[in-house]
């Protein structure tokens, strides 16, 4: 595959940081080397001694010494060495094995970062892209700047529809009209729907990109948050051509305040990635990545099985929860496709055609907070019947609380059509 291609004119005039390349050789340098080049602060002049932090499994972890001083000092940008091992052995373990040779990782500062970065990388103004709606607002944000041309697909109860793409992508490539280089696609628990694709859809949808010659951009920060007895097949895992751009995140499974993301993917893709990291904010906190790597050290493989068992599990609870609260209240005033995974119901009101004044005034009045299914379309100013529930942090008491007054305010609404 020529990854040049896929390079907006921009990117392809970016070019490595003088002073980041010397820094990674300072990292690289053997004992006994002297250091008269990178602007380095001296450790010695920093206030800290001593980190440490007890893990809910009643673990103590500490950071001194020398970890202590990498956890404070300058990194390379694709991030903390020994983090970046372990990351390796994840997706090897999760999506199977991986060519590093052919492949690298890049941590990031959340997941949001990387999808920004892959845009930037790719798109020019106007360029059209595939991206199944509803989406998550900040993603659709991400790519306003580039006014695309969005083709947008509808998904039903198990996401994307596969004969809706490879339709729009024939018709395209018949009468010679532009045709987009990436697929956007959150396919494990998607913010809003809590879907989760099958895996025969994934490999159709990966049929189709290398036919048509596209990037799939795989957002899956809920990959751990899926409730089925297997975890799905990852584009990642099937992914034969280096086309796929695989984007993950720590904040569902660590901590959201820690702002750990990584992009796994082609070199070429992820190292035209950096150079956004490098002109931008150098690297990603030192401290954060120490700390996930002194957690994932800690944990082992063992030890995040069961760290994820728990996750999915408290999640589960919570989504039954919301199903019951559904149930009991609403009844013919809603339906519903039960989440597979994710944090998140998406709910459609029967009988309205726009939830925008439901969500934004009746329900705040009655201080419950939703949010409404408009803001997840790439055009704002069109209707939506959906409305976003959030079951991630509410106490049960509040989940059955929050529908009955969604029950009250939809009754309200209805009566004043």
């Amino acid at each position: 595959m020529d990854s040049d291609y896929f390079f907006n004119k921009a990117t392809k005039q970016r070019k490595p940081s003088v002073l980041r390349e010397i820094a990674n050789k300072i990292f690289k340098m053997s004992k006994g080397s002297i250091n008269l080049a990178g602007g380095f602060p001296d450790v010695q002049t920093f206030p800290f001694q001593e980190f440490s932090f007890k893990l809910r499994t009643g673990e103590h972890v500490r950071l001194a010494d020398k970890e202590l001083a990498v956890a404070l000092q300058y990194l390379p940008t694709l991030g903390y060495g020994n983090l970046l091992t372990k990351l390796k052995e994840i997706q090897n373990r999760f999506h199977g094995p991986q060519d590093w040779n052919a492949k690298t990782i890049l941590i990031t500062c959340g997941a949001q970062q990387g999808l920004a970065y892959a845009f930037e990388m790719i798109l020019e103004r106007g360029d059209p892209v595939i991206i199944a709606e509803p989406a998550f607002e900040l993603v659709l944000n991400s790519l306003k700047p580039f006014e695309p041309e969005y083709i947008s697909i509808a998904q039903d109860s198990m996401g994307v529809i596969i004969e809706d793409i490879e339709n729009i992508l024939s018709t395209r490539r018949k009468h010679g009209w532009s045709m987009p280089k990436v697929i956007y696609i959150n396919p494990t628990g998607s913010n809003p729907t809590g879907i989760v694709m099958p895996n025969d859809r994934r490999r159709e949808l990966y049929r189709l990109a290398c036919e048509y010659n596209i990037i799939i951009l795989e957002d899956d920060p809920y990959f751990f948050l899926n409730f089925q007895k297997e975890n799905p097949i990852s584009f990642l895992s099937m992914d034969t051509e280096s086309r796929v751009i695989r984007v993950d995140s720590f904040s569902k499974i660590m901590s959201p305040g820690m702002r750990l993301g990584y992009v796994t993917g082609s070199t070429e893709f992820v190292l035209k990635m950096e150079m956004f990291v490098q002109n931008s904010i150098l690297h990603v906190s030192s401290l954060s990545q120490m700390v996930a790597y002194k957690l994932l050290t800690t944990w082992n493989d063992q030890g995040f099985d069961a760290h994820v068992a728990r996750i999915k599990e408290f999640y589960r609870q919570k989504r039954d929860c919301m199903m019951r609260a559904v149930a009991k209240h609403l009844g013919e005033l809603a339906e519903c496709c039960e989440p597979a995974g994710g944090m998140f119901l998406w709910l459609k009101i029967d009988g309205l055609q726009d939830t925008k004044r439901l969500v934004t005034e009746n329900c705040l009045e009655k201080h419950v907070i939703f949010a409404p299914g408009f803001s997840f379309g790439s055009d704002h100013q069109k209707p939506s019947q959906y409305v976003r529930v959030s079951y991630s942090v509410a106490s049960p008491e509040d989940i059955d609380r929050g529908i009955s007054l969604l029950a009250v305010a939809i009754r309200e609404e209805l009566l004043m059509r």
